[in-house]
């Protein structure tokens, strides 16, 4: 090769290799040292990050089970798509816990059929909301709000933590307190096997859940409040009651007496009134079964039952239960959206 061909060789070689293969993700050695063309534009100004949205989601408040238990509040019946101020007034008793006895939502009118989409009224309530968050809730429904169990459980998500995997109904019971102070809450489910009052084995519980109700009732504990959906004891008013189903009525009153069960209460809704039924269960003794009812959307007037302890009444208002675990004595109370003890009753914790 002359001289010439070399040097040609030796440009092309030296030309090419000055160019940077656009594959490559390494910048050249020097670019750090060398300012940018005048002609380059300007970074573009970093946008701020939004801050993020609040929240919204409900943070129901949990249940300390080992807490002693000195106050429950307890109600039915409430239609999200009207004012719940009530839930403020309940607030000012400070409650150890709610029981909410069915009902919670309504689910009557052709809007009102999306479960989830109810609950999430209900949750925008201002006075639920803030209550719910700073007192733990048990549940169970009834005729307005009875449906779909999974969906049932998907709001009140505790449900599925308390019963049997696979089982139908959403019964279930809580203990809560230290030993020698310890509230047992039994929430009955009368909706899941109901039948027809007119059919010859009519059932208001269905073997499975009497069953599981017997042996609740032989756990320990000092004070056992049964949440009954319906009414217990009244029978001459009303078309929800266990006194459409005499032998389910006969069958409880004969378990307390079999298992010899003490300082049983029953809790109960649906009658968009409050009262305090009474009766004598032959060797067991008395029963009290207090209906607390309307959370809102009271009836125009009270029916009224021969068991009844004082008068009904159909405004507004809860149940109340305050126990005072020194002088071993229960009281159970109605009281109004004013907070105002409409009727009381007491007893003694044997």
């Amino acid at each position: 090769m002359n001289k010439t061909a070399l040097a040609l060789t030796a440009l092309v070689f030296t030309i090419s290799c000055a160019h940077k293969d656009p594959s490559s993700s390494v910048a050249p050695a020097d670019s750090a040292a060398n300012p940018a063309p005048a002609t380059t534009p300007a970074a573009k100004p970093v946008k701020a990050a939004e801050p993020k949205k609040a929240d919204d989601s409900l943070h129901p408040r949990g249940i300390d089970f080992g807490a002693t238990i000195k106050a429950v509040a307890f109600g039915s019946s409430a239609n999200q798509d009207l004012p719940q101020p009530i839930w403020k007034t309940i607030a000012e008793d400070k409650p150890d816990l709610f029981v909410f006895m069915g009902d919670n939502v309504s689910l009557t009118k052709p809007e009102q059929k999306s479960v989830v989409a109810q609950y999430r009224k209900l949750d925008n309530i201002p006075e639920y909301r803030a209550f719910r968050e700073s007192v733990p809730f048990l549940a169970t429904w009834d005729s307005e709000d009875f449906g779909d169990q999974k969906e049932f459980m998907k709001y009140w998500s505790y449900v599925g933590n308390s019963i049997a995997f696979g089982q139908k109904g959403i019964y279930h019971a809580k203990i809560i307190g230290p030993k020698k102070k310890q509230v047992q809450i039994i929430m009955l489910d009368t909706r899941t096997f109901r039948s027809k009052p007119e059919d010859a084995n009519a059932t208001l519980l269905g073997d499975a859940q009497w069953t599981w109700l017997e042996e609740q009732l032989k756990r320990p504990a000092q004070v056992r409040m049964i949440v009954s959906s319906i009414p217990l004891i009244a029978t001459e008013h009303g078309t929800s009651k266990w006194g459409l189903y005499p032998k389910e009525r006969q069958r409880f009153f004969d378990l307390l007496k079999k298992t010899g069960a003490r300082n049983v209460v029953v809790f109960s809704g649906d009658r968009h009134q409050s009262s305090i039924a009474k009766t004598g269960v032959k060797d067991w003794g008395i029963l009290f079964d207090i209906t607390a009812s309307p959370i809102n959307e009271p009836a125009s007037a009270a029916e009224e039952d021969a068991s009844f302890e004082g008068k009904a009444y159909a405004g507004e208002s809860f149940g109340f239960a305050q126990i005072d675990w020194h002088d071993k004595k229960m009281s159970l109370q109605i009281r109004d959206a004013a907070n105002k003890v409409i009727n009381s009753v007491s007893f003694k914790i044997k």
